[in-house]
Order: structure tokens, then sequence, then C-alpha cells
């Protein structure tokens, strides 16, 4: 059997395996579907939720705009095992996930992040 290169660097084929794709995705903490005031400028923003495909990852990043991120939080739908690969905050004003899917079925990530109002 031949194999074909990929073209795409951002897919790459591991043996045993099928196609492992990596997808990012960057939304404004305005897109948030819940907030949840706290108190003193703080608030919680829940996002809607991301389908991951079996054997990929996502980045997703979330931009504060007129908030600093303090700390961000995520689950995986399902009791199959799931993984965050990166969780951190990448400036005063944007948070950074890497979720990866190691099962064979589809799941949903949930992202949540908690903010303060800029002074």
């Amino acid at each position: 059997m031949r194999k074909v290169p990929l073209k795409n660097k951002k897919v790459a084929v591991k043996p045993g395996k099928k196609i492992v794709s990596r997808k990012s995705i960057i939304v404004s903490i305005k897109k948030a579907v819940r907030i949840t005031q706290l108190g003193d400028g703080f608030a919680r923003f829940t996002f809607a939720p991301v389908t991951i495909p079996a054997f990929s990852s996502r980045n997703y990043t979330v931009n504060g705009n007129s908030y600093n991120i303090i700390s961000g939080s995520w689950f995986l739908t399902g009791t199959q095992q799931g993984y965050v690969l990166n969780n951190y905050s990448s400036g005063e004003s944007t948070w950074f996930f890497t979720a990866w899917n190691p099962s064979n079925v589809a799941r949903s990530a949930y992202y949540v992040v908690i903010a303060k109002i800029k002074p």
C-alpha cells in the first residue's frame, strides 16, 4: 500500500489511530451564553459547548476585551477519558485551552472563565 503525504500540516496520522485533527476557536467574552455576576466587578462567563470529534483536540481561546481573565475551567461530556493539554493565561485578558478527546466518539466540551472588569 502506497502512503500519500499529507499536505495539511495541522493533520497527522498515528499508527493504529484515525486521522487526528486540531482546530482553533477564538471567542470574545461578549459571546458568553451565561454570565453570573459574583460581586465587586467579578463575573463567571459560560460559553456554548464545542464538539470535539473522536481522536481530536480543539484549541479554544477566550478574549476578555474589557475584562481581566483570572481563571479558566472546562469539562467534557460522557464518562470516557478526556484531557486538557493546556489551560493558562496568555495575557491579561486572554485565556487559552486545549482539550483532547482520545475516545472513539464525538463529545462536547464546556468552557468557563472567571474575570474582573478592568479599572
